[in-house]
């Protein structure tokens, strides 16, 4: 299914961190060359931010042996995102 995405966006170490609205929750991801890690769902969009950096600092430190970075600049999405959900 595909949907347009109301929520935000930000680059973060070569990673896009995502987290979008969906009804009453928030669904997390992080994704870069070769990897897509799917996050938890969070009840409001200040735990879904904080989430997506815990899933980005875990990755940089457990699989690239790097220290993570600043503090993301969050975007808000535009009508040009677009991410297909399979159920």
């Amino acid at each position: 299914m595909f949907r347009s995405l109301s929520g935000f966006t930000a680059e973060y170490e070569g990673l896009t961190l995502v987290v979008v609205s969906e009804m009453d929750e928030w669904k997390v991801m992080a994704h870069g060359p070769g990897v897509v890690i799917h996050g938890g769902r969070q009840f409001s969009e200040e735990k879904a931010k904080q989430h997506a950096l815990e899933l980005a600092n875990a990755y940089l430190v457990e699989e690239k042996q790097a220290a993570p970075g600043g503090t993301p600049a969050w975007t808000p999405t535009s009508g040009h995102n677009w991410l297909i959900w399979r159920r």
